[in-house]
């Protein structure tokens, strides 16, 4: 198979339909896993890379590394490696359009809409730095965005271990695109995260403008302008705009890496700051934690419930639905019907899943239409999670899993249902499972043999159900409350509630850390290169970022009591419910202070019963159950 091959070729167990990008490198496919019936974008590299020795150990321990970088703006790869001669990656298939295409279509952006693509850019870099990976390969066409505007960064094959000095410098002037490229890859010095910093602020210039910050005849002329021109001003194409923002740009494209911004997170927040100034003063988070005060909540209330004229009703929060929550206005924008007593959902891939604990149906919605394609009864009772356990639910680009307990035998189970409904499968394990994640093409399980007994760790095919690796969990980890459940980072998390204790276990080599915070926490979430709990310490309520490599914790704002610390991670953004006030707080995952409320409360003023908050398929979704 050459790279100009295009259609109906099987390479592995995989059936290519057609090119969909061509690079230097390689050629990349939309083709259908046939194993796990999936469509998947698969990255061929051309031949003569995989007889070069030296390329092909490379090419092994940078893919493995990719693999293990977990994040909501980070395009997953399922697999890699060598067959029939060459080497590839699959990876999801992302369907949309690229910033590229974007800005040849539509030019210079709005920029509410720059800051949004750049900010979540932002994050999925600052994760890989925080695993000890640098990018230095950002550009428009590595830009991914769905039919959402979600986000996702592409093609981390140039990616390197920022310890690698060797690495970095002797392969400096083979990687990275000329119109954004740092001057310390082109002089091969050593190069780290603020190169990658140096290319997002090139992307935020030509998100803003149009066109990249330098232009040349030659790949030789554009070195030139990247070593010795000053960065362009954006508001010598954009006058309208403030000129912060060109102070912004030129930090980021400082030519020494010690005058840029520290974080491609800062350099986000500084472009917000420049192109969003707030119309009043911030509330800091003293003053919101402290209660929302009656006046502030009632505020919010009227504006929120007083929207609308004659012709347009405003969308009031109730009991047995689930509101849609638009993540660029912080607006509840659709309330939907989807059965009886809503207690856990799961977004992924354009479909919203529901299980209704009322009536053990599982409901799955279609974003596009915000209707229920169908509701699927299920086979099991589906676990009653106690607060620091699960979550009992999660899904992949096929379909929804689901932890319960037989209807005959109440044996624990785990149900996958299919996105059409048909050919639900079961599986038991021999465990009483507390808890399902999905992450790093499989499914992931935590569990308990008989009371408080021994414990596991479940690696499991998605295709089969076969387990491909167990873990033992260690009995301390077995608490009254049960586990909770989070992969990303390069390992897998286990919470016990009632004894405040995080496990750490590095899957492959069974290595693990623990750590306590307080005298009680939350089940755990993973996102932003971070784990995030709620702790309590009978007193105090601390919503806590943990550093996932220290397992210290290294930020710290105060939270009201430990029932209300759910997280769901995504589009920039923490969320969770705040029961006092009523409200959905989002916080951002750099400074921990809040970034916006959007009430829950019906029109008599009373607290929804808000059972989960899930981020995914272009909104946030909140499950509204009969208070």
């Amino acid at each position: 198979m050459t790279a100009g091959t295009s259609t109906h070729k099987d390479f592995l167990h995989y059936r290519i339909e057609e090119p969909i990008g061509q690079g230097g490198m390689g050629v990349v496919y939309l083709a259908h896993d046939v194993r796990l019936g999936r469509k998947v974008a698969l990255k061929l590299m051309a031949p003569s890379l995989a007889r070069d020795d030296r390329y092909r150990t490379r090419f092994a321990s940078e893919s493995e590394l990719a693999m293990s970088l977990e994040h909501p703006n980070v395009v997953p790869i399922h697999d890699a490696g060598e067959a029939e001669g060459r080497l590839y990656l699959a990876m999801r298939r992302v369907e949309g359009t690229d910033l590229r295409a974007l800005l040849r279509r539509e030019g210079a952006l709005d920029p509410a809409r720059a800051l949004a693509i750049v900010s979540q850019i932002a994050h999925a870099l600052d994760a890989a730095h925080a695993n000890g990976l640098v990018h230095r390969d950002v550009k428009p066409s590595n830009v991914l965005l769905d039919e959402n505007e979600h986000v996702y960064l592409a093609d981390f094959g140039l990616t390197r271990r920022l310890s690698d000095e060797a690495s970095l410098r002797s392969d400096a002037l083979a990687v990275g695109t000329p119109a954004y490229v740092a001057p310390e890859q082109l002089e091969g010095r050593t190069v780290d995260g603020r190169a990658d910093v140096y290319s997002l602020g090139c992307l935020l210039y030509e998100c803003l403008t149009g066109e990249p910050p330098f232009h040349g005849d030659s790949r030789l002329a554009l070195a030139w302008a990247h070593l010795e021109q000053d960065p362009p001003r954006v508001t010598e194409r954009r006058p309208e705009l403030s000129e912060g923002v060109d102070a912004v740009v030129a930090t980021a494209m400082a030519k020494d890496p010690a005058e840029r911004f520290a974080t491609c997170a800062e350099l986000a927040a500084a472009a917000e700051g420049a192109l969003m100034p707030p119309s009043r003063p911030r509330r800091r988070w003293a003053f919101v934690a402290a209660g929302l005060a009656a006046a502030v909540v009632g505020g919010l209330l009227f504006a929120f419930l007083g929207r609308g004229s004659a012709d347009t009703e405003p969308l009031v929060p109730r009991a047995n639905t689930v509101l849609r929550v638009d993540p660029q206005t912080n607006e509840i924008s659709d309330v939907i019907d989807v059965g009886s007593e809503p207690n856990a959902t799961a977004a992924r891939d354009g479909t919203l899943w529901v299980f209704n604990q009322g009536d053990q149906t599982l409901a799955e919605v279609d974003p596009r239409t915000d209707r229920v394609r169908h509701r699927t009864f299920l086979p099991v009772l589906a676990t009653d999670l106690g607060f620091g356990s699960g979550p009992l639910l999660a899904a992949d680009a096929g379909g929804a899993w689901i932890i319960g307990n037989d209807l005959k035998d109440g044996q624990s189970q785990l149900v996958y249902v299919p996105q059409d409904g048909h050919g639900i499968r079961t599986y038991s394990y021999g465990l009483q499972l507390n808890a399902v994640a999905v992450a790093r093409g499989s499914i992931w399980l935590v569990g308990r043999k008989g009371g408080i007994g021994a414990g596991a760790v479940l690696r499991v095919d998605p295709a089969t159900g076969r387990v491909l690796g167990r873990r033992p969990l260690p009995s301390r980890m077995l608490g009254a409350e049960g586990q909770g459940l989070a992969v990303g980072g390069g390992f897998v998390w286990i919470t016990n509630a009632s004894g405040a204790r995080v496990y750490r276990l590095d899957f492959r080599t069974g290595k693990s850390s623990t750590a306590r915070f307080g005298s009680f926490i939350s089940r755990p979430a993973f996102g932003f290169g971070r784990l995030w709990l709620c702790s309590w310490d009978g007193e105090h309520g601390l919503m806590v970022r943990v550093n996932p490599r220290t397992l210290r914790n290294e930020l710290e704002r105060d939270a009201l009591p430990a029932e209300e610390g759910q997280f769901a991670v995504g589009f920039g953004s923490l969320w969770r419910h705040d029961v006092p006030s009523g409200t959905m707080m989002r916080f951002s995952p750099r400074t921990g202070d809040p970034k916006g409320l959007i009430p829950l409360k019906n029109p008599a003023a009373r607290p929804m019963d808000v059972t989960w908050i899930s981020a995914g398929a272009g909104s946030v979704w909140v499950s509204i159950a009969d208070g």
